[in-house]
């Protein structure tokens, strides 16, 4: 028979392995997930000819690749800062893309990501304009508009069949984070942002389509797609931390469909195995 003060004991253990994992969920609640980022063999890129503001012609890697985070949960992203390079030991959080734009104004992490040395050095004019054009509600809007209308034409399946639709969708990104509103195209320097340079004429013509439909709004003819329609997305940031060290990704999911938070789902399996230890305990000492 387990004495009262074994029982004491055990009650007293489990209850603070399920509240340790109460606390654990809080904690994870208030303060912003973090996760490791690793790249897979799945990629629907082409490298690229482009100058980057008043830089030199430099060829670039556009488009979208896989990536996996800590749980093992794969999914497919695009680049938000063209001159940062990837290193697989990064750490990276999560935030709304809307947060990342204009969360503190101008000390947004946007606004901080694109003051790093690798954009104001190619910047032309006045170094603190750097690359982006710097008005994060127009990225935010223009950004959200070429999802909602061209990511399903750029991403045609789970096998990314277009590389050249995918790589052109990337330089759309990167061209609404750095020319003016309005004046889109690959082949002029609007703002600070990027000129295609190079020489394949399909890539200028679909990056062209995409940037043309955001000008004017009008999207019933891409390059002879139709992508009036629009799809509701949610998007979520990962910006390593430091921010800077490593490229930032975007992710989107269809509306409605939850992005857990790196490490929430191992810290609530650990929070379900301590109550189930609990009950499982607590009906051993009713039946003693």
């Amino acid at each position: 028979m387990t004495k009262p003060a074994q029982m004491i004991n055990k009650f007293s253990t489990v209850s603070g392995f399920a509240m340790a994992c109460i606390l654990a969920l809080g904690f994870s609640s208030a303060h912003a997930a973090t996760t490791g980022l690793t790249t897979t063999a799945n990629t629907a890129t082409e490298d690229r000819t482009v100058r980057f503001g008043g830089g030199s012609d430099r060829t670039v890697n556009f488009g979208s690749f896989e990536v996996k985070d800590n749980a093992n949960n794969a999914f497919w992203v695009y680049c938000l800062d063209p001159l940062t390079t990837y290193k697989a030991n990064a750490i990276y959080s999560t935030d709304s893309l809307s947060n990342f734009l204009t969360k503190d104004g101008d000390n947004s992490a946007y606004n901080k990501l694109f003051k790093t040395s690798q954009y104001t050095a190619v910047a032309t004019g006045n170094a603190a304009t750097a690359y982006d054009n710097r008005d994060t509600s127009t990225v935010n809007t223009k950004l959200m508009a070429l999802y909602e209308h061209a990511y399903a034409d750029a991403k045609l399946g789970t096998a990314q069949e277009s590389t050249l639709k995918s790589a052109a969708f990337q330089y759309a990104v990167w061209e609404i984070e750095g020319d003016l509103a309005g004046s889109y195209s690959a082949d002029s320097l609007t703002g600070n942002g990027l000129r295609y340079t190079g020489t394949t004429p399909e890539f200028r013509t679909q990056v062209n389509a995409y940037l043309t439909a955001l000008n004017n709004s009008a999207w019933g003819d891409v390059n002879g797609a139709n992508l009036s329609a629009k799809t509701n997305y949610t998007y979520t940031v990962y910006q390593s931390d430091p921010l800077g060290g490593s490229q930032s990704f975007l992710r989107v999911t269809a509306a409605g469909t939850a992005v857990p938070e790196p490490g929430s789902l191992a810290l609530a399996g650990l929070a379900l195995f301590g109550i189930v230890y609990t009950r499982r305990q607590n009906r051993a000492a009713s039946a003693i």
